[in-house]
């Protein structure tokens, strides 16, 4: 019974470690995060990391979908792809949604890997590329700019749901 007990209180604390990832918006992007995961050989991380990219991005390349899987070697993999209706932002109480081209760098060791969300391109929704990127939206001293109301929330919120179905993926991988 001791060892029942001892076993089950070591897979509590193991679950309770592994959280899902969270990352947040600063003024020059995303910083980097390391994430704790089950053991699994790296070869096979990378072969998962293909199949959830291939599983979220599920429609193909038409519209800017699909995705890109670069930079392949044993343990790293940069996933490239599009996100429709990424963030938003109000502006004297005008809506505007952007959608982003973004790449996740992602490097792995057996039980942890590191992921550098990258947004590369910003669109309007009707697909014309801006000149902006995530640094032209704060101000020198790193504060979001006036104008851009609940763009940081919006961008955090799509940015964590991309990298925590990865995250899933992995943890719940068969």
């Amino acid at each position: 019974m001791l060892k029942l007990y001892t076993f089950v209180c070591v897979l509590v604390g193991v679950v309770a470690l592994a959280q899902p990832p969270r990352i947040e918006l600063e003024p020059n992007g995303f910083a980097p995060v390391e994430v704790s995961i089950p053991s699994i050989p790296n070869e096979k991380l990378v072969e998962i990391t293909k199949a959830w990219a291939a599983e979220y991005n599920k429609y193909g390349q038409r519209n800017n979908r699909g995705f890109d899987a670069t930079d392949v070697t044993n343990n790293t993999i940069t996933i490239s792809a599009f996100k429709k209706n990424a963030f938003y932002y109000r502006d004297r109480g005008e809506a505007f949604e952007h959608k982003i081209n973004y790449s996740m760098k992602i490097v792995f060791s057996q039980t942890s890997y590191s992921v550098t969300f990258t947004v590369n391109k910003i669109f309007t929704d009707s697909d014309v590329e801006l000149e902006y990127n995530i640094p032209n939206y704060f101000t020198s001293a790193g504060k979001l700019k006036e104008g851009y109301l609940e763009l940081d929330t919006s961008l955090e919120t799509t940015v964590n749901d991309i990298v925590n179905s990865h995250y899933n993926f992995i943890v719940n991988y068969k």
